[in-house]
């Protein structure tokens, strides 16, 4: 006969074991589901993400992982089978393998407040010119090496660092003999630098590269030419056959929208205008169009903040950049029906059309073309803020 036992036995006992707790605890692990994600520093780590949970649960476990501070200048990156690479935010999971990689490439990264923060920028740079996304003159390639040799291997030592030395270290791609020369000359010139010295020294020059922090992609102008489209801190640039040609600030941009395969801007209007010019791009596909448009509005709402946002609670830690999701959305509205058919029916797609804000005065000059098929226009007339030779 079984006898009533009161559950005060239970609680003294010390070989007390929970059946529930148990059974729910190895649910959860049969929900969960791992999710790689390879650093910059050609490390990884496997997390264990519930199965329904979203992509931001991923990317606070990796910040974590990490102790980032600085927190808003990277994000996840993964590739779909259309070979595009994907930034992943909030949405749901879906890869199980992601890339860890800087998302907003801010004017001067040297600046950045937290040392950790600049590692991983020169971290994202090596890459770059290794994977030639950033493509660099000989003579910067030389020197950057060099920074990076100081900043892995520390002083030239000709004992500890014979002939040869130069492939423990991946540096650049195609590197020649004289190249590999050059290098050690300018390694055995850095003497006495740390490696948070050199890695500054590293930032200091590539910030000067024309095709620093751009995420290029690939359109069509007025006449079917084949263009590259970047966004950059600093605005949209615009590239033909490797040249820069134009540049549109985020200050002059007042509206962006796409529509199917096409991408519009909508331009400021200067004082003696009575005309907003509004310039349309033909992209490769609806995905291609919607990626830029996505990409444009993320760039133009965080470096366009005038502040940094207040820092969040002391458990997340201080937060030195700018935040995103700030109220500048506000001021990209969607172009509407009747926008996009005036603007349609003008033409090709890449034709700069003027889009009647207030009523024409006969007195008044014809508005200024912010396009030109016969010759591009210079890229001082755009309204930017700053020298981008000064940005980059």
């Amino acid at each position: 006969m079984l006898e009533s036992v009161s559950r005060r036995a239970f609680g003294g006992s010390s070989g007390t074991y929970n059946v529930r707790d148990s059974e729910l605890a190895r649910e959860r692990q049969v929900r969960a589901l791992p999710y790689t994600v390879l650093f910059l520093d050609n490390s990884q780590h496997v997390f264990h993400i519930e199965k329904k949970g979203r992509g931001q649960a991923l990317l606070d476990r990796v910040y974590q992982h990490l102790e980032l501070i600085e927190r808003d200048y990277f994000s996840l990156q993964f590739c779909d089978s259309e070979n595009d690479d994907q930034v992943m935010v909030a949405g749901k999971t879906q890869p199980t393998t992601y890339h860890f990689r800087v998302k907003f490439y801010v004017g001067d990264p040297s600046k950045l407040h937290e040392e950790y923060t600049r590692y991983h920028f020169c971290l994202q740079l090596r890459r770059d010119v290794l994977e030639g996304l950033l493509p660099v003159p000989p003579n910067t390639a030389c020197l950057l090496a060099s920074f990076v040799l100081q900043a892995e291997l520390g002083d030239y030592c000709p004992e500890e660092h014979p002939a040869g030395y130069l492939s423990r270290v991946q540096l650049l791609p195609n590197m020649t003999e004289d190249m590999e020369k050059k290098i050690t000359e300018l390694h055995a010139r850095h003497r006495g630098l740390t490696p948070a010295d050199a890695e500054f020294y590293y930032l200091e020059h590539v910030k000067r590269l024309e095709m620093y922090g751009l995420e290029l992609h690939r359109a069509k102008d007025s006449s079917g030419r084949d263009i590259q489209l970047g966004v950059a801190s600093v605005g949209l640039v615009v590239f033909q056959n490797k040249k820069k040609i134009n540049t549109f600030s985020w200050a002059k941009i007042v509206k962006i929208a796409f529509k199917r395969k096409e991408f519009f801007i909508q331009l400021r209007r200067e004082l003696s205008e009575d005309y907003d010019s509004l310039l349309g791009f033909s992209l490769p596909s609806y995905r291609a169009s919607k990626a830029l448009w996505k990409t444009a509005v993320e760039h133009h709402t965080f470096f366009r903040l005038n502040a940094p946002a207040a820092a969040g609670p002391a458990a997340d830690g201080p937060r030195s950049g700018p935040q995103r999701g700030g109220p500048l959305h506000q001021t990209l509205p969607p172009l509407s029906s009747e926008e996009r058919q005036r603007l349609l029916g003008h033409g090709r797609l890449g034709t700069p059309t003027q889009h009647r804000v207030t009523a024409a005065q006969p007195s008044r000059p014809e508005p200024r073309r912010a396009w030109t098929e016969d010759s591009p226009p210079s890229c001082g007339g755009d309204g930017r803020d700053s020298d981008p030779a000064g940005s980059r």
